[in-house]
């Protein structure tokens, strides 16, 4: 499982994902897909919708899948082919989506990414449409691949023919999934156990109170990591079960890694317990990283203002520099309430890498004083030179007309080649004329013949 928090466009997501997912918002339920009969020449492969697909009649969903794998053999498929099915679908969750800017987070589980968040008009993203596709061999019938589709969106399938077998009960489609998730780890398109990781999430994507009671003995009983994992970030996502997670985190016999992603679903549910929780762990654990998680955890927690007072407190007083550190970086995604906390930290830890993080964490804080508070640590000519020169680094990285003035000030001010060079440095990294203009100058008649130097390399 892996998380990004973002605010993106379509063609940015699409980049970043390489390939054509997209930021959205379709929010409401979808309509249930009201296919026609067709037959698989009938399919145009150049933008397929579900009106295409080959409707499959049965009395109930393995009767429908074995259909469609008649009709494939019947049709003389040569090729791979889908068969697929629509589900009850859980609101405030969307996978798939299509068009338009998203505020929020984006996770990706054995390839499919789950958003949650937020288009530009503050309406929840949701895909109450999806379905469930199985790639399946022409031969053995065997699945080999498995994707979540928004059924509202127009798409090519890979080419491949769809045998669409209507919508599931929960009953059906929950234990068809769950016979997938806890088989044994085959090869897939993909790779290895990556069937058993997407019928996991395909299982917490479901509208169901039973989803939770089977994401929990998946956290007890299967081998793999993956599955596990996934079904500890929706255990906090549904919410309810901060308790079970919270002994996973306190479980020393547990994989690390798994209780690390239970600290993190704890801090991701809104369960009013949760950083009660949280803090109860922190106190009473002293392994480094399962604190340093806790920390990170709480950051990522709704209850800003309770988060924010732990972290802090993490960041003031934990004896542990790691954790520390850890803290202080956090603190960085406070925003603007965190400036003076961390100016504070700065000046009055005697740990020169926390100090190094907490220049590092204003950098992240968007803000004219955060800004300002950068500006005075790189032209402190008593501090000492590396935290300096990180912070002229990060006055780089903003890129503001301001920032650039504030470097040209420090380079004709001070004398330190150290300071200069990064000074000359950051300058070449930012778009600014003023910026271009400095560099120029240097270069062509700097008194410095090494900066003169530096100036023109860049």
């Amino acid at each position: 499982m892996r998380k990004t928090t973002l605010l993106m466009t379509t063609a940015a997501l699409a980049a970043a994902l390489v390939v054509a997912t997209a930021a959205a918002c379709a929010s409401g339920r979808g309509a249930t897909v009201a296919a026609q009969p067709s037959t698989a020449a009938d399919q145009n492969q150049k933008g397929v919708t579900p009106a295409s697909f080959v409707r499959v009649e049965g009395a109930d969903l393995s009767a429908r899948l074995e259909a469609a794998a008649r009709r494939a053999r019947a049709d003389n498929a040569q090729k791979p082919y889908w068969t697929a099915y629509s589900f009850d679908v859980r609101p405030g969750v969307a996978v798939d989506p299509d068009g338009g800017e998203f505020h929020g987070s984006m996770n990706g589980f054995g390839g499919i990414y789950v958003f949650s968040g937020t288009n530009s008009a503050g309406m929840t993203v949701e895909t109450r449409n999806l379905g469930v596709f199985l790639l399946r061999s022409p031969s053995s019938n065997a699945i080999t691949r498995m994707e979540v589709y928004n059924l509202d969106r127009t798409r090519e399938y890979s080419g491949y023919q769809v045998y669409f077998t209507g919508r599931a009960s929960n009953d059906e489609s929950l234990n068809f999934l769950r016979g997938i998730a806890e088989g044994a780890s085959a090869p897939s398109a993909n790779r290895e156990g990556m069937l058993n990781e997407r019928a996991t999430l395909a299982i917490a994507l479901h509208d169901d109170p039973r989803v939770a009671d089977l994401l929990k003995n998946f956290v007890r009983t299967s081998q793999n990591r993956a599955v596990r994992s996934s079904s500890v970030y929706w255990l906090g996502a549904i919410g309810g079960e901060t308790q079970f997670l919270a002994g996973i985190v306190s479980n020393t016999n547990e994989d690390r890694e798994l209780r690390k992603h239970a600290a993190h679903a704890i801090g991701e549910s809104r369960d009013r317990a949760a950083l009660t929780a949280l803090q109860t762990l922190y106190d009473k654990t002293s392994e480094r990283e399962i604190r340093q998680s806790i920390v990170h955890a709480a950051a990522e927690n709704e209850d800003r203002d309770t988060a924010f007072a732990f972290v802090l407190r993490a960041a003031r007083s934990d004896s542990d520099r790691e954790v520390r550190k850890s803290a202080v970086h956090a603190l960085g995604e406070f925003g603007e309430r965190a400036v003076d906390e961390l100016s504070r930290i700065y000046s009055n830890d005697a740990d020169m890498d926390v100090r190094r993080t907490a220049v590092h964490a204003l950098s992240e804080v968007e803000s004219p004083r955060a800004e300002a508070k950068l500006a005075e640590i790189a032209r402190d000519q008593s501090a000492p030179s590396d935290l300096r020169v990180v912070a002229l680094h990060q006055l780089g990285e903003r890129d503001t007309d301001a920032a650039a003035a504030d470097l040209i000030k420090i380079y004709d001010a001070d004398r330190a080649q150290p300071v200069r060079a990064a000074v000359l440095h950051s300058l070449s990294e930012m778009k600014s004329q003023r910026a271009e203009d400095k560099l120029f100058e240097v270069a062509r008649s700097g008194e410095d013949t090494g900066m003169r130097t530096v100036a023109l390399h860049m």
